[in-house]
């Protein structure tokens, strides 16, 4: 079941880099809030420090206007695993990346909430290629 979890990666900048991942986790404690974290298919995004050419990457920590669009969401709860299910998450992340990152770049309510729709595809977003045509 271990599969992997990066599905795209954008550099925004000479130094920073966010990462756009889909997994599946188990539930249980959340042991940065200590609230019970349900059984299902996540979505998460998140922004290192990388200059080019380093090896070394660093997490960037903040909340709210310091770091907008980064964090996760519970795209489909589940009560046992299902692989279909992470696939298609998955497969919606790759389609959409750049409008994904876009959205997470502003943060604010309502871009999350485009986010949750294409993320569940209760949105369908236009595709890369349409918007150029």
């Amino acid at each position: 079941m271990a599969t992997e979890r990066l599905v795209d990666r954008h550099r925004m900048s000479d130094t920073h880099i966010r990462d756009l991942d889909v997994y599946y986790d188990k539930g249980g404690m959340n042991y940065f809030d200590y609230s019970t974290k349900p059984k299902g298919i996540y979505f998460s995004s998140t922004v290192y420090e990388q200059p080019i050419g380093s090896a070394w990457k660093t997490l960037k920590i903040g909340t709210g206007s310091q770091q907008p669009g980064v964090g996760y969401i519970l795209v489909v709860p589940l009560t046992r695993y299902r692989p279909k299910a992470l696939r298609e998450v998955r497969e919606r992340v790759k389609t959409h990346a750049a409008e994904i990152h876009a959205l997470c770049a502003v943060g604010d309510t309502a871009a999350m909430e485009k986010l949750r729709a294409i993320l569940t595809g209760s949105e369908v977003a236009a595709a890369p290629e349409a918007a150029t045509a």
